[in-house]
Formats: structure tokens, sequence, C-alpha cells
């Protein structure tokens, strides 16, 4: 008779982390911040997401305006999110961000209101076009 083995399966853990991609000046008195973060949704599957937060400078100090939240759907987002955490940002990247996501943040910023359903949708594609640049 052969010797009896035991193998142990386990199932594979999600490991959430958030991780600040870079800092970024587009004009003065504006800073945006870009972080990566991958959450674990309940079924232990890893969810990609980019966040764009946009600070503006007042009474001296850097205050948050503004963030957006794009969440990586189909695995070419997922692939280009995820690689920024072990490459950065590429040069396409960054431009998109400065030339489409942060001029049609800063007014909605500045004006202090929520989005228009329409001006979501925008930013959403805006989001999408850098990550994928």
């Amino acid at each position: 008779m052969p010797p009896e083995s035991t193998v142990t399966i386990r199932t594979r853990q999600c490991r959430p982390f958030l991780l600040r991609v870079m800092v970024f000046s587009p004009e003065s008195g504006y800073k945006f911040i870009i972080e990566v973060q991958k959450a674990c949704a309940a079924n232990n599957e890893e969810v990609w997401k980019l966040l764009f937060n946009l600070l503006k400078k007042i009474d001296g100090q850097f205050v948050e305006i503004i963030n957006v939240e794009f969440i990586a759907g189909d695995p070419d987002e997922i692939d280009r999110v995820a690689a920024i955490t072990d490459e950065g940002l590429t040069r396409p990247q960054v431009r998109a961000f400065r030339d489409q996501v942060f001029p049609l943040t800063k007014p909605i910023g500045d004006e202090a209101r929520e989005p228009t359903p329409q001006e979501q949708q925008v930013i959403a594609t805006a989001m999408k076009s850098a990550v994928m640049a």
C-alpha cells in the first residue's frame, strides 16, 4: 500500500492596501494626489481602485475639495491599475490626469458642489482614459 499523504488547500487570501503613487501640482494653489487601492470584496475577490484627490490651498493649508474613485472593471483596467503599484504612473497617464481629469474636477471642487450625473459620466470617462493612457 502506498503511504497516505495529506494536502492542505488554502483559499486565496486577499490583502488590502492603499498606496500613494504621486503628488502633482497642476497649477499654483492646487495639487492632486493619485492613490491605488486594493480592497477585498466579501467573497475575498480583489477590487482594484484608483483614487484622484484634488486639494486646494486655503488659509495656507491644502484642503481636499473633491475626490474621484475609479474602480477597475475589465481585465485590462485591472492590469493597468495593478501595474501602477510596481511601475508608477507612465508619462501619458500623468499628462491625462493633468490635462483631462484636473480641469473637469477643479470647477466642481471650487464650487463645493456635487457633480451632476452628466459630469460624473464625463469624469468617469476621463479617469478611464487616464488609466488606460
